[in-house]
Protein backbone atom coordinates (compact mmCIF):
# COMPACT_ATOMS: atom_id res chain seq x y z
CA UNK A 1 0.00 0.00 0.00
CA UNK A 2 1.59 3.15 -0.85
CA UNK A 3 1.57 6.29 2.07
CA UNK A 4 -1.70 7.98 -0.26
CA UNK A 5 -3.43 5.26 -0.64
CA UNK A 6 -3.13 4.65 3.34
CA UNK A 7 -3.41 8.43 4.04
CA UNK A 8 -7.05 8.26 2.72
CA UNK A 9 -8.40 5.02 5.61
CA UNK A 10 -5.92 7.22 8.06
CA UNK A 11 -8.19 10.06 7.47
CA UNK A 12 -11.21 8.14 7.59
CA UNK A 13 -10.36 6.62 11.08
CA UNK A 14 -9.44 10.04 12.16
CA UNK A 15 -13.40 11.32 11.24
CA UNK A 16 -14.66 9.20 14.22
CA UNK A 17 -12.58 10.30 16.87
CA UNK A 18 -12.32 14.32 16.12
CA UNK A 19 -14.22 17.17 15.89
CA UNK A 20 -14.77 19.08 12.88
CA UNK A 21 -12.12 21.92 13.41
CA UNK A 22 -9.41 19.17 14.58
CA UNK A 23 -10.26 17.45 11.15
CA UNK A 24 -9.45 20.58 9.32
CA UNK A 25 -6.23 20.98 10.53
CA UNK A 26 -5.57 16.89 10.18
CA UNK A 27 -6.52 17.35 6.32
CA UNK A 28 -4.39 19.72 5.70
CA UNK A 29 -1.01 18.38 7.53
CA UNK A 30 -2.17 15.22 5.47
CA UNK A 31 -1.85 17.02 2.24
CA UNK A 32 1.46 17.84 2.88
CA UNK A 33 2.39 14.13 3.92
CA UNK A 34 1.08 12.89 0.17
CA UNK A 35 2.40 15.82 -1.61
CA UNK A 36 5.57 14.60 -0.28
CA UNK A 37 5.60 10.86 0.09
CA UNK A 38 3.14 10.50 -2.46
CA UNK A 39 3.31 6.99 -3.93
CA UNK A 40 6.47 5.60 -1.91
CA UNK A 41 4.89 2.02 -0.25
CA UNK A 42 4.23 2.85 3.18
CA UNK A 43 6.56 0.53 4.63
CA UNK A 44 9.71 1.22 3.12
CA UNK A 45 8.99 5.25 4.85
CA UNK A 46 11.97 5.30 7.46
CA UNK A 47 12.87 7.47 10.22
CA UNK A 48 15.48 9.71 7.85
CA UNK A 49 13.25 10.15 5.37
CA UNK A 50 10.68 11.00 8.06
CA UNK A 51 13.72 13.72 9.39
CA UNK A 52 13.94 14.64 5.70
CA UNK A 53 10.22 15.91 5.55
CA UNK A 54 10.58 17.62 8.83
CA UNK A 55 13.83 19.73 7.26
CA UNK A 56 11.84 20.48 4.34
CA UNK A 57 9.24 22.49 6.31
CA UNK A 58 11.20 24.24 7.73
CA UNK A 59 11.88 27.77 5.64
CA UNK A 60 7.71 27.59 5.08
CA UNK A 61 6.30 26.55 8.23
CA UNK A 62 6.63 27.93 11.89
CA UNK A 63 7.57 25.83 15.23
CA UNK A 64 4.04 25.13 15.58
CA UNK A 65 3.00 24.04 12.79
CA UNK A 66 5.97 21.36 12.03
CA UNK A 67 4.95 20.21 16.07
CA UNK A 68 1.66 19.24 15.14
CA UNK A 69 2.82 17.67 11.68
CA UNK A 70 5.21 15.85 13.58
CA UNK A 71 2.63 14.83 15.79
CA UNK A 72 0.18 14.06 13.68
CA UNK A 73 2.59 11.77 11.54
CA UNK A 74 3.67 9.68 14.53
CA UNK A 75 -0.13 8.88 14.90
CA UNK A 76 -0.91 8.31 11.36
CA UNK A 77 2.10 5.51 11.55
CA UNK A 78 1.13 3.65 15.13
CA UNK A 79 -2.38 3.24 13.29
CA UNK A 80 -0.76 1.83 10.44
CA UNK A 81 0.83 -0.83 12.95
CA UNK A 82 -2.13 -1.22 14.52
CA UNK A 83 -3.68 -1.91 10.93
CA UNK A 84 -0.98 -4.76 10.27
CA UNK A 85 1.02 -2.75 7.92
CA UNK A 86 3.91 -1.99 9.13
CA UNK A 87 6.45 -3.11 12.08
CA UNK A 88 7.46 -0.09 13.42
CA UNK A 89 6.65 3.50 13.74
CA UNK A 90 9.47 5.81 11.24
CA UNK A 91 8.45 8.98 13.63
CA UNK A 92 9.18 7.38 16.89
CA UNK A 93 11.63 9.25 18.86
CA UNK A 94 11.57 12.34 16.61
CA UNK A 95 11.08 15.27 19.50
CA UNK A 96 9.38 17.80 18.90
CA UNK A 97 11.34 21.47 18.37
CA UNK A 98 11.46 24.00 21.28
CA UNK A 99 8.83 26.40 21.13
CA UNK A 100 8.53 29.74 22.57
CA UNK A 101 5.40 30.70 23.00
CA UNK A 102 3.82 34.12 22.66
CA UNK A 103 3.24 35.84 26.43
CA UNK A 104 -0.90 36.19 26.76
CA UNK A 105 -2.26 39.31 26.13
CA UNK A 106 -4.30 40.44 28.94
CA UNK A 107 -6.75 43.28 28.49
CA UNK A 108 -6.82 45.43 31.52
CA UNK A 109 -10.46 46.16 33.32
CA UNK A 110 -10.19 49.57 32.11
CA UNK A 111 -9.49 48.71 28.69
CA UNK A 112 -12.49 46.24 28.45
CA UNK A 113 -14.67 48.58 30.01
CA UNK A 114 -13.93 51.27 27.69
CA UNK A 115 -14.65 48.67 24.86
CA UNK A 116 -17.94 47.71 26.31
CA UNK A 117 -18.80 50.96 26.50
CA UNK A 118 -18.27 52.16 23.12
CA UNK A 119 -20.12 48.93 21.87
CA UNK A 120 -22.99 49.87 24.10
CA UNK A 121 -23.66 53.33 22.26
CA UNK A 122 -22.41 52.16 18.35
CA UNK A 123 -22.75 48.38 17.71
CA UNK A 124 -25.03 46.61 19.98
CA UNK A 125 -24.32 43.10 18.04
CA UNK A 126 -20.85 43.22 18.93
CA UNK A 127 -21.95 44.90 22.69
CA UNK A 128 -23.53 41.38 22.92
CA UNK A 129 -21.22 39.14 21.93
CA UNK A 130 -18.20 41.27 23.83
CA UNK A 131 -20.30 40.92 27.05
CA UNK A 132 -20.86 37.17 26.63
CA UNK A 133 -17.20 36.65 26.19
CA UNK A 134 -16.06 38.53 29.17
CA UNK A 135 -18.85 37.03 30.97
CA UNK A 136 -18.53 33.36 29.77
CA UNK A 137 -15.26 33.03 28.57
CA UNK A 138 -16.26 31.24 25.57
CA UNK A 139 -14.96 31.61 21.58
CA UNK A 140 -16.25 33.83 19.60
CA UNK A 141 -17.09 30.85 16.84
CA UNK A 142 -19.20 28.87 20.15
CA UNK A 143 -20.87 32.23 21.01
CA UNK A 144 -22.50 31.97 17.46
CA UNK A 145 -23.44 28.67 17.69
CA UNK A 146 -25.87 29.14 20.74
CA UNK A 147 -29.20 28.35 20.35
CA UNK A 148 -32.41 29.08 22.40
CA UNK A 149 -32.74 25.62 23.34
CA UNK A 150 -29.05 25.44 24.98
CA UNK A 151 -30.40 27.89 27.37
CA UNK A 152 -31.61 27.07 30.89
CA UNK A 153 -32.63 30.25 32.57
CA UNK A 154 -33.96 28.42 35.64
CA UNK A 155 -30.59 26.88 36.35
CA UNK A 156 -28.85 29.47 34.69
CA UNK A 157 -26.53 27.07 32.15
CA UNK A 158 -25.83 27.28 29.08
CA UNK A 159 -25.05 24.25 27.44
CA UNK A 160 -22.44 24.64 24.24
CA UNK A 161 -20.66 22.39 21.74
CA UNK A 162 -17.06 23.54 21.66
CA UNK A 163 -16.17 23.82 18.36
CA UNK A 164 -12.69 22.89 18.87
CA UNK A 165 -13.28 19.35 20.78
CA UNK A 166 -16.24 18.59 19.89
CA UNK A 167 -17.09 18.20 24.09
CA UNK A 168 -20.39 19.66 25.76
CA UNK A 169 -19.34 22.78 27.36
CA UNK A 170 -22.14 23.75 30.59
CA UNK A 171 -21.35 27.46 31.33
CA UNK A 172 -23.14 28.83 34.58
CA UNK A 173 -24.09 32.11 34.13
CA UNK A 174 -23.95 35.25 35.71
CA UNK A 175 -27.00 38.15 35.84
CA UNK A 176 -24.92 40.13 33.00
CA UNK A 177 -24.94 36.90 30.37
CA UNK A 178 -28.49 36.31 31.22
CA UNK A 179 -29.61 39.62 30.47
CA UNK A 180 -27.89 39.27 26.75
CA UNK A 181 -29.48 35.78 26.15
CA UNK A 182 -32.89 36.81 27.90
CA UNK A 183 -32.99 40.02 25.17
CA UNK A 184 -32.37 37.70 22.61
CA UNK A 185 -34.80 34.44 23.68
CA UNK A 186 -35.83 32.32 20.39
CA UNK A 187 -35.73 29.34 18.80
CA UNK A 188 -32.69 28.00 16.59
CA UNK A 189 -29.63 30.39 16.48
CA UNK A 190 -29.51 33.79 19.04
CA UNK A 191 -27.17 35.38 16.68
CA UNK A 192 -28.73 34.37 13.56
CA UNK A 193 -28.44 37.76 12.07
CA UNK A 194 -26.60 37.53 8.67
CA UNK A 195 -23.83 40.40 9.87
CA UNK A 196 -22.17 37.96 12.37
CA UNK A 197 -20.92 36.56 9.36
CA UNK A 198 -16.58 36.23 9.64
CA UNK A 199 -15.98 39.33 7.30
CA UNK A 200 -18.52 41.61 9.01
CA UNK A 201 -17.52 40.67 12.09
CA UNK A 202 -13.79 41.60 11.41
CA UNK A 203 -15.30 44.99 9.98
CA UNK A 204 -17.07 45.76 13.12
CA UNK A 205 -13.89 44.82 15.06
CA UNK A 206 -11.70 47.15 13.09
CA UNK A 207 -14.14 49.79 13.42
CA UNK A 208 -14.41 49.51 17.06
CA UNK A 209 -10.79 49.17 17.82
CA UNK A 210 -9.68 52.23 15.74
CA UNK A 211 -12.47 54.27 17.90
CA UNK A 212 -10.95 53.07 21.18
CA UNK A 213 -7.81 52.97 20.23
CA UNK A 214 -7.29 49.72 22.05
CA UNK A 215 -4.82 46.51 19.60
CA UNK A 216 -6.15 43.56 21.41
CA UNK A 217 -8.49 40.78 19.52
CA UNK A 218 -11.51 39.60 20.58
CA UNK A 219 -9.94 36.33 21.52
CA UNK A 220 -8.25 38.33 24.37
CA UNK A 221 -11.62 38.24 26.38
CA UNK A 222 -11.89 35.02 26.72
CA UNK A 223 -8.22 35.72 28.15
CA UNK A 224 -9.20 38.33 30.21
CA UNK A 225 -12.21 36.17 31.98
CA UNK A 226 -9.57 33.50 32.69
CA UNK A 227 -7.40 35.94 34.24
CA UNK A 228 -10.32 37.66 36.15
CA UNK A 229 -11.40 34.53 37.40
CA UNK A 230 -8.48 33.67 38.60
CA UNK A 231 -7.73 36.89 40.44
CA UNK A 232 -11.00 36.33 42.26
CA UNK A 233 -9.64 33.45 43.73
CA UNK A 234 -10.72 29.96 41.78
CA UNK A 235 -8.59 27.53 41.30
CA UNK A 236 -6.76 26.54 38.04
CA UNK A 237 -9.08 23.58 38.31
CA UNK A 238 -12.01 25.42 38.14
CA UNK A 239 -10.56 27.71 35.33
CA UNK A 240 -9.63 24.40 33.06
CA UNK A 241 -13.44 23.40 33.77
CA UNK A 242 -14.83 27.25 32.77
CA UNK A 243 -12.92 27.47 29.64
CA UNK A 244 -13.42 23.80 28.27
CA UNK A 245 -9.53 22.62 28.23
CA UNK A 246 -8.54 19.10 27.66
CA UNK A 247 -5.65 19.76 29.65
CA UNK A 248 -4.85 21.62 32.58
CA UNK A 249 -1.10 22.20 30.80
CA UNK A 250 -3.13 24.70 28.71
CA UNK A 251 -5.31 26.61 31.33
CA UNK A 252 -1.27 26.89 33.63
CA UNK A 253 -0.58 29.40 30.82
CA UNK A 254 -2.28 31.75 33.11
CA UNK A 255 -1.01 31.60 36.35
CA UNK A 256 2.26 33.53 35.38
CA UNK A 257 -0.02 37.36 34.27
CA UNK A 258 -2.23 37.68 37.77
CA UNK A 259 0.18 40.04 39.79
CA UNK A 260 -2.83 41.00 42.27
CA UNK A 261 -3.40 37.24 42.98
CA UNK A 262 0.54 36.51 43.89
CA UNK A 263 0.66 40.18 45.80
CA UNK A 264 -2.50 38.37 47.72
CA UNK A 265 -0.84 35.39 48.66
CA UNK A 266 2.18 36.97 50.14
CA UNK A 267 0.29 39.50 52.06
CA UNK A 268 -1.99 36.83 53.42
CA UNK A 269 1.07 35.87 55.78
CA UNK A 270 0.69 39.15 57.76
CA UNK A 271 -0.19 36.92 60.86
CA UNK A 272 3.51 36.42 61.33
CA UNK A 273 3.73 40.19 62.47
CA UNK A 274 2.36 39.23 65.54
CA UNK A 275 5.47 37.45 67.07
CA UNK A 276 8.96 38.49 67.86
CA UNK A 277 11.29 38.20 65.17
CA UNK A 278 14.13 35.48 65.52
CA UNK A 279 17.00 36.98 67.90
CA UNK A 280 15.26 40.01 68.74
CA UNK A 281 15.28 40.86 72.46
CA UNK A 282 12.10 41.87 72.98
Amino acid sequence: MTFAEFAERYLRYCEIYNAAKTMDGKQRYVRRFVDYFGETALHKIGRADVEAFIISRRPDAGVPTINREIATLKNLFTYAIDCGLIEANPAKGIRLLPEKRKPLQIPTPEEVHRFIVWCANYDALLYDLATLAVNTGLRRGDILKIRGEDVDFDRRVLSVSVSKTGEVLYVPLNEAALRILRSRKCSGFIFKNGSTHLQSFKRRLKRARKATGLRFRFHDLRHYFAHAVLDAGANIRTVQVLLGHASLKTTERYLNVTEHQRRRAVESLSWAYSYPLFGSNN
